[in-house]
């Protein structure tokens, strides 16, 4: 009876320890899932601390239009998050030809491996292939004037990594340890960023008339 009674309670704590198992890992499944979800779009407002300006429209990445340059927070659904968070976004576009400066969260805008950057429209894809998945193809519309602005982004990709999720199939690779993301023929941590544009910058402010001597 006791040797039963041994085996009985062994084979409690291996089914306890199986179910534990089973539930953490269910519990990182859906959060992977809920943080597709999150990716699928960007719907909302954006603020800024000084006046910014941004009016860009972009239809499923074959046509842009329009010059960005926007930083400041942004609340909504979106930004791989569902919220207030930082943003940032710098663009231009000339309807075949865009280049485009995305960034979330914890982003450095001296560090270009921290944000989205891509070339775009059917000229920008020939110019630069390299891009992360999250944007490419999307169609990104960001209107900004002063201090208060509206996003509206649809990504495709992430759409489709959202419903193959389900299927444990993960598209834009960024279930992982790689937020950024990656393309399934590249490596976690891959460098997938095209040369960086070059925004010109404005003309500098001329000096100030020397004081008249006394």
């Amino acid at each position: 009876m006791k040797q039963c009674g041994v085996w009985q309670r062994t084979g409690r704590v291996i089914a306890l320890a199986a179910l534990s198992a089973a539930l953490a890992g269910c519990g990182g499944y859906l959060k992977a899932r809920g943080r597709d979800a999150a990716q699928m779009v960007d719907i909302g407002l954006t603020k800024s601390q000084k006046p910014c300006t941004a009016f860009f429209l972009c239809g499923i990445s074959i046509v842009g239009f329009g010059k960005a340059n926007l930083e400041g927070t942004f609340s909504g659904i979106g930004g791989n998050q569902v919220g207030t968070t930082r943003c940032y976004y710098r663009s231009i576009g000339y309807g075949p030809w865009t280049y485009e400066e995305i960034g979330w969260g914890d982003f450095d805008v001296a560090r270009p491996q921290t944000l989205y950057a891509q070339y775009g429209a059917i000229g920008g894809w020939f110019h630069h292939f390299a891009r992360k998945p999250g944007y490419a193809p999307a169609c990104n519309h960001y209107i900004h004037f002063g201090r208060r602005g509206v996003v509206f982004n649809l990504r495709y990709v992430e759409i489709l990594d959202f419903l193959l999720g389900w299927t444990t199939l993960d598209i834009c690779g960024d279930d992982g340890d790689d937020p950024m993301g990656h393309w399934p023929w590249q490596s976690k941590g891959a460098c997938n960023m095209p040369p960086r544009y070059q925004f010109s910058s404005p003309a500098p402010a001329p000096p100030l008339p020397a004081p008249p001597a006394n």
